[in-house]
């Protein structure tokens, strides 16, 4: 029974650490520290792995289990957060709701300036 079981564990082990990841870099639009925050927050959540926004390139770089969270599904939280992507734009409102310095649709946002 012992070695039923050691063996049916390390079956199980295997199979979850050997899950599938993909490595992918979205193009994210944001302006500021604040967007990074926000961006890399939209996606903690479970099937990420990592995610780190570059504020200067707005290049997004993610790994992902996709058996857990879709690409599609990662740009719609990006949207929720009032980020437009590559692939979607982000709702008016949840735009709207974003800090002034935030506004990277806005040309007249001197933060935005230099990008």
């Amino acid at each position: 029974m012992k070695k039923f079981l050691a063996i049916f564990l390390l079956i199980i082990g295997n199979q979850v650490f050997s899950q599938k990841k993909v490595e992918t870099t979205i193009h994210v639009d944001g302006v500021c520290d604040m967007c990074k925050k926000r961006i890399e927050r939209a996606l903690d959540v479970p099937g990420i792995i990592f995610a780190e926004w570059d504020k200067k390139t707005h290049k997004l770089q993610v790994v992902y289990r996709p058996k857990k969270i879709s690409e599609d599904r990662i740009h719609q939280l990006l949207n929720e957060a009032g980020h437009d992507t590559e692939k979607s734009k982000a709702p008016d409102d949840r735009y709207e709701a974003l800090a002034e310095c935030c506004r990277y649709r806005d040309e007249n946002n001197p933060h935005k300036k230099g990008h």
